[in-house]
């Protein structure tokens, strides 16, 4: 995917992730685990640059990077609503599996960048007023 029209970015040691008026999408390096610590880092700068808005976060997993379980736990789901999981293999869609009851929001699993997105914006509301371009 061609990242652009977005309303900020926010980059790491371990990958970027991408933030549009009400989902963000990440787009992290081949084989990184997504631990508590990056996680931490991640949630904290999402709260401060959208505040007490709703969003959706895109997990992009086409180029393979994984998820410590644990990390669920620090999800706000109040924050963020929904969770789009996007991968192309079978062991990507079996992990997007169990992954999904550790989550109490909405959950997706996708093929594609485009219907994740299509997907996020069709129950998460634009969030105009606390972002700026």
């Amino acid at each position: 995917m061609d990242f652009k029209d977005y309303n900020n970015v926010f980059t790491y040691s371990f990958g970027k992730i991408y933030c549009y008026n009400n989902y963000v999408v990440s787009h992290l390096h081949t084989d990184v685990v997504v631990n508590n610590e990056i996680a931490t880092s991640i949630l904290r700068d999402l709260k401060e640059f959208y505040g007490k808005d709703k969003i959706v976060f895109i997990s992009n997993r086409e180029f393979g990077h994984g998820v410590d379980p644990k990390v669920y736990k620090l999800v706000n789901p109040k924050m963020i609503v929904g969770i789009a999981i996007i991968g192309t293999s079978k062991e990507q869609k079996m992990q997007a599996a169990s992954e999904q009851s550790l989550y109490n929001g909405s959950f997706g699993y996708f093929n594609n960048v485009a219907s994740a997105i299509e997907w996020a914006s069709s129950f998460a509301p634009e969030n105009t007023d606390s972002i700026s371009s």
